[in-house]
């Protein structure tokens, strides 16, 4: 086998990715179903990734190495259930991507406007769901996980943060919309950033290694506003496209990254470099 192959062909491995209906998520589920593997999309959408899966020829080729559950990351005992059914219908997984994020809209909370508030009228309702999800939803679905990849002999975790859990969200760049980056999205995602780093100094010794991907800012209807302030602050003057980040999972995922764990891989066109 020629060296590149070798390096990030998956071909069989299964592959967890929680929140895989989202845009960044999906592109996840492209990329490595075109490395070979087993992707198994856990997301409280599924209508959301059967649609997508219609529309994508990728998905569609590899239709038999894709498989989809319902899961509620912030229900403790929905991922208890989710891994039993993994493991009596997998044996085992390879892989787990934590991709799922969650602002506090009101698709999940009735907080009314609040979801956008200032910091000195942020709900409490907001937080703790926020970081129901973002975090302990992570820290659960990562712990969960350690029986089936130690059956494996082996292990790889991502968990997704964001540059707004590296720097603040910048107040400025939303303008009049009245729209503002939370404060729990921005504490819930730095949280990640170093959960990252303990579970991966203490399951080393498992072979299992854990990391971490901060992504930028994406293309998704944002206000032409909210865009051009977003470029003017970005040195490579553009929003990210979803699929930019698929050759940032395919190196965290393959033996390609044999030799790092413990990192926070930033993928943001530069946001956080001045």
């Amino acid at each position: 086998m020629e060296l590149i192959p070798k390096l990030f062909n998956l071909n069989n491995k299964n592959i967890i990715i929680a929140g895989g209906s989202g845009q960044i998520g999906f592109a996840f589920v492209e990329i490595l179903l075109d490395a070979e593997a087993h992707i198994i999309i856990a997301d409280i959408d599924t209508e959301m990734a059967q649609e997508k899966i219609k529309k994508s020829e990728i998905a569609q080729q590899s239709i038999d190495r894709l498989s989809i559950y319902k899961l509620d990351v912030s229900k403790s005992d929905e991922i208890q259930s989710f891994y039993q059914t993994i493991e009596n219908d997998f044996g085992k997984i390879y892989g787990l991507i934590n991709v799922f994020h969650f602002k506090g809209n009101t698709r999940k909370l009735d907080t009314g406007s609040n979801f956008f508030a200032a910091f000195d009228e942020y709900p409490e309702e907001a937080w703790n769901a926020v970081h129901d999800i973002n975090l302990k939803g992570s820290f659960l679905m990562s712990q969960k996980a350690l029986p089936l990849m130690k059956k494996n002999g082996e292990g790889v975790i991502v968990n997704i943060s964001s540059t707004y859990g590296i720097v603040s969200a910048n107040k400025n760049i939303y303008g009049n919309s009245g729209i503002n980056s939370p404060v729990a999205y921005a504490t819930s995602k730095a949280g990640l950033i170093n959960l990252t780093r303990y579970m991966a100094t203490h399951l080393a010794d498992d072979n299992i290694r854990v990391n971490c991907l901060s992504p930028g800012g994406v293309y998704n209807n944002q206000s032409e506003e909210f865009i051009n302030n977003y470029m003017e602050k970005t040195p490579l003057k553009r929003m990210a496209e979803p699929e930019d980040y698929q050759g940032a999972i395919i190196f965290l995922m393959s033996k390609a990254s044999k030799y790092m764990t413990g990192a926070n891989l930033v993928i943001d066109g530069g946001w956080t470099a001045w």
